[in-house]
């Protein structure tokens, strides 16, 4: 496919992701974003939880986000949605009322040979993106199976001017999702907004 035929095909799934966030976020100003959502079993119940809070599930996948509207659907949550969609292009495409409130990211993809280490979540340019929609004092929670991408992310985030590592804040929340179910032992690290 010719590059402007690639950018014209980018230029429309934006405009149609920027349509169906405005439509899912109608209403709504702060949101709980979890980026990688799977299936859905974890923000669900994350959102049952906590009814005062607005959820959003983000995924890549379409069968994944079918799933996840069917769990939403039989939950009968007002509270939780779930869109299709690339984190970077999610981002851009948020309506410029909306801040995150907090930020999940659960097992994502560890991208585990080195040379694809560059397209891992956790990297300064998407920490950047991130830190323009978090006020100071929001938090994101990582955690990973994966010890590699786990020292990883402590030297990214570490190393960003945008971010503080802490210690000093608890796990909100625990629903084994489905990797951590398979995994025979993980690892979380929670950031903060400077």
């Amino acid at each position: 496919m010719p590059y402007d035929q690639h950018i014209v095909r980018v230029n429309q799934r934006k405009e149609e992701l920027k349509g169906k966030l405005e439509k899912e976020l109608s209403g709504f100003s702060e949101i709980s974003l979890e980026i990688g959502c799977g299936h859905g079993h974890w923000l669900v119940d994350y959102a049952a939880a906590n009814q005062e809070k607005f959820c959003l599930g983000i995924d890549m996948m379409g069968s994944r986000i079918r799933r996840c509207i069917k769990k939403q659907e039989r939950s009968g949550l007002p509270n939780v949605r779930f869109v299709q969609g690339e984190a970077f292009e999610v981002l851009e495409t948020l309506p410029e009322k909306i801040k995150l409130e907090e930020v999940f990211i659960l097992f994502p993809d560890p991208w585990p040979k080195k040379r694809h280490w560059k397209n891992r979540i956790i990297n300064p340019k998407f920490l950047s993106q991130l830190a323009t929609f978090c006020q100071q004092g929001v938090i994101t929670h990582f955690r990973t199976d994966v010890e590699d991408y786990y020292n990883w992310a402590i030297e990214v985030v570490g190393g960003h001017p945008n971010w503080e590592i802490t210690t000093d804040i608890e796990w909100p929340f625990e629903r084994a999702t489905v990797f951590q179910e398979r995994s025979e032992s993980y690892h979380s690290l929670i950031f903060r907004r400077v």
